[in-house]
């Protein structure tokens, strides 16, 4: 399973490859039997590649058929995302201890953590022992798989990726701008999933210039992971067991609160770096860069018919 293009195929049939593949490994992962939770956890990220995908060929497609698959695996996603969230929090509360030790007291962090592994728990069997709703993803995907092959690209070549590109770059930039002057939670989310995308885009786009693409995708990542953790730490604190010990205003309370916001504003500044590495551009010079990649990756694309 190649999340790239392939120089020998067209590159509308590298798209339904990949869209198609991703489809079948989200099935998979749905059906694993050895850790349910971990292949909830792959079945979304394969619906985030297709959305990516979607994204960058948005200029290309018909905009009824971005729409509809779009919201599709939007939709799928949520249904598998009470799973995940509840898991995020473990994790979350784990980064946090590991990054603040000696910060944050034993008793009280043990105390919050079995709770949360306790809900996490009760949330993943529910989902396991619903086996309409696991068989109705499945079923669902199952129907998708061939309509990628009825996708119909209005432009062919990079014209296939121009305007869907620029938009994810451009918007960066922006969502950037708004996250710094009003840093808020959902501003700074916001801009994670323009980070995101870019970050899916750059590893479909890799093979046009493998060394160039993958120290720009490498910083995506980074930049998407300081991003992540800042926005993840944010939801810790507002989930109802959190709260709970919040609401007591005891001394772990504190330490919790001032923690995470010491730990929230460290992954902001690390973010600085590598978005203007990342950002350094304006969306079209960073287009009509990756676009001479492409005429580098297929030069005989120039003499195609227009």
């Amino acid at each position: 399973m190649k999340f790239t293009l392939i120089p020998e195929e067209a590159p509308s049939d590298s798209l339904r490859r990949i869209a198609s593949e991703q489809i079948g490994g989200a099935i998979a992962q749905l059906q694993r039997k050895d850790d349910l939770n971990e292949g909830i956890h792959e079945a979304r990220k394969h619906f985030k590649r297709v959305r990516a995908l979607l994204r960058l060929a948005r200029g290309a497609l018909p905009a009824e058929t971005y729409a509809f698959e779009n919201q599709f695996f939007r939709d799928l996603g949520r249904l598998l995302s009470p799973v995940r969230d509840s898991a995020v929090y473990i994790e979350t509360l784990d980064l946090l201890r590991d990054s603040q030790r000696g910060r944050i007291a034993d008793e009280a962090f043990l105390r919050l953590r079995k709770r949360l592994v306790r809900e996490h728990r009760a949330v993943l069997n529910e989902f396991a022992q619903d086996e309409q709703r696991q068989g109705s993803i499945i079923d669902s995907l199952r129907y998708a798989q061939p309509r990628v092959a009825e996708w119909r690209f209005r432009q062919s070549e990079f014209s296939l990726f121009r305007a869907g590109l620029r938009r994810i770059y451009g918007r960066g930039r922006e969502e950037r701008a708004v996250a710094f002057s009003q840093p808020t939670t959902e501003s700074f989310h916001a801009w994670r999933k323009r980070v995101k995308y870019l970050w899916y885009h750059l590893q479909i786009l890799q093979p046009l210039w493998p060394a160039q693409l993958k120290a720009v995708e490498r910083d995506c990542d980074r930049l998407a992971d300081r991003l992540g953790e800042e926005h993840d730490l944010a939801v810790l604190l507002a989930t109802p067991t959190v709260q709970d010990l919040l609401d007591s205003r005891s001394i772990s309370a504190d330490l919790l609160r001032s923690n995470v916001s010491r730990e929230r504003e460290r992954q902001r500044r690390a973010a600085i770096p590598l978005a203007q590495r990342i950002y350094v551009e304006s969306p079209r010079q960073f287009v009509d860069r990756i676009e001479a990649y492409w005429l580098a990756y297929r030069p005989h694309s120039q003499f195609l018919p227009k």
